[in-house]
């Protein structure tokens, strides 16, 4: 065999070699990453739980369809309730606030006001939740003193029936339920009165 057919063979084999090698390295990249990313779920999955599991907030019940909540500003009675069972018989409207979300603070007034008109024939219940700051204030000068106000509570800003009725952190959020106490539809979005009693006329709450 001449030099160069030997040269030449020899190139073949060393090129075969390195591609071999690179299939090997790619495939362990592959596993590798495979791996890495069912560590990251579950590492993922336990956070949540962990998060669940902290800062409750008091005792109740956040499951989206059997809510029991401590009554807002009422630590000292815990007797004082917000349950869903108590507004059965009546649809019910769940609003979400918290004194940093500005279009909460834009619509609360709507909602009372639709709360005026539809008085008797709709429940309204409003849940502070996410709160990092002074709720006392929103809440009187939007006039929603009187109505049924919770306190969410259970994870790790006290969210949890937020969080059941697939809230992600975007505010405010609205539930609205039948005269049974079945959930009917969650609004993530603004609404003034008019939009407000749009939606439960297409819900069939009125």
């Amino acid at each position: 065999m001449s030099n160069k057919k030997r040269s030449t063979s020899a190139k073949t084999r060393k090129k075969a070699a390195t591609n071999r090698r690179n299939a090997g390295m790619s495939a362990a990249m592959q596993w590798g990453l495979l791996i890495g990313l069912g560590a990251l779920i579950i590492g993922a999955l336990v956070f949540n739980a962990a998060r669940d599991a902290l800062d409750d907030g008091g005792d109740g019940v956040v499951t989206a369809t059997a809510f029991d909540l401590p009554a807002l500003g009422d630590d000292d009675n815990p007797d004082n309730r917000v349950r869903l069972a108590d507004f059965a018989g009546t649809p019910t409207v769940v609003n979400f606030f918290a004194s940093w979300c500005v279009e909460c603070d834009r619509e609360l007034p709507e909602f009372r006001n639709a709360a005026i008109a539809l008085d008797g024939q709709v429940n309204f219940v409003f849940v502070n939740t996410n709160e990092t700051g002074d709720w006392e204030d929103m809440v009187d000068r939007n006039g929603i003193a009187d109505f049924p106000l919770g306190k969410d509570i259970k994870g790790i800003s006290r969210n949890g029936l937020y969080r059941s009725l697939r809230g992600t952190g975007g505010m405010p959020m609205t539930a609205f339920y039948d005269a049974d106490g079945n959930l009917l539809d969650v609004a993530l979005r603004v609404f003034d009165q008019g939009s407000l009693q749009a939606r439960m006329q297409q819900l069939g709450m009125i």
